[in-house]
């Protein structure tokens, strides 16, 4: 949410990307988001060749879109410095959300978030696996990330979380850019985390969309692509759209309503590009037949 998206928020309001897909998010018993950005105004700046820095509003307008918690296990949530993810996390706080995938320490920074749905109690983990630099990792005593790469402490951990709680999901920060299909270490970490416990694995980093797979009867989202982008974004990188996972009688299914970026807001599609949309994700997928919305 930085550059054109800024400039949006601060002449039309933190609201106004999300108009069109607030209704959808609040129909959700429980909505995650990816926050790609520092939200700060320290100015100590990490060297790479993109960094996003983000105004505290802006977190309002996630608020209101109806998202409830945010993984930060990213690699741009560090662009300004551990003083810029600590103020992140203060601001998240500051506006009502949660967060999973940082903190002040290891013991936070892969700690999940708990939260009781319907009765069934739920746990919420984030893991990135795309990190600048070891420094982005959280520490025994200093702040940073839940750190991706060693998949025996991730399957440790979700073996752990998996008997605290009915149902287990995991956000994994991963993959190639604009790359459309997985890599085969990501095919791999869906399926030992699910085999230690998880019971759904969604994706992003990519920056496009990727294909969906059941694995063991739990459901696998490679990459959710963009949500919201500055207003350079175009074609695949533009495609984007609301994933839900819902459970019916213990039953885990995925469905897939797209939407397009343009402007710096997420747009409703029509019928025909919403068509299009979802039978190239049906392509890309492994094993799975689309009925309207639902992956099968």
């Amino acid at each position: 949410m930085d550059w054109s998206i800024k400039d949006t928020v601060k002449t039309k309001g933190p609201d106004y990307p999300f108009r069109y897909v607030k209704e959808e998010i609040e129909a959700s018993d429980y909505a995650v988001v990816n926050l790609e950005t520092a939200v700060t105004n320290h100015t100590g700046v990490f060297s790479k060749e993109y960094n996003f820095k983000s105004d505290p509003i802006a977190l309002q307008g996630l608020k209101n879109a109806g998202f409830d918690l945010i993984s930060l296990a990213n690699n741009h949530t560090m662009d300004y410095e551990a003083e810029g993810l600590l103020d992140t996390m203060h601001y998240i706080k500051t506006y009502g959300l949660s967060y999973i995938g940082a903190g002040n320490d290891t013991k936070e920074a892969y700690n999940s978030k708990e939260v009781v749905i319907k009765g069934k109690k739920f746990r919420f983990l984030a893991f990135s696996r795309v990190l600048p630099s070891t420094s982005w990792g959280a520490g025994e005593s200093s702040p940073g990330l839940a750190n991706g790469y060693n998949l025996d402490l991730l399957e440790e951990i979700v073996s752990r979380e998996s008997k605290l709680c009915d149902y287990l999901m995991v956000y994994m920060h991963w993959g190639k850019e604009r790359s459309k299909h997985p890599e085969p270490y990501q095919v791999n970490y869906a399926r030992t985390m699910i085999d230690a416990g998880a019971d759904a694995i969604v994706g992003s980093h990519p920056h496009v969309l990727q294909g969906f797979q059941y694995y063991k009867g739990k459901p696998i989202a490679y990459s959710l692509g963009n949500f919201l982008f500055p207003d350079y974004v175009k074609g695949n990188s533009a495609e984007t759209g609301l994933l839900k996972i819902n459970i019916i009688n213990g039953k885990i299914g995925m469905q897939f309503k797209p939407y397009f970026i343009k402007n710096d807001t997420i747009i409703k599609l029509d019928p025909d590009e919403e068509k299009r949309i979802l039978a190239k994700l049906e392509e890309l997928s492994y094993q799975i037949k689309l009925t309207g919305y639902d992956f099968k």
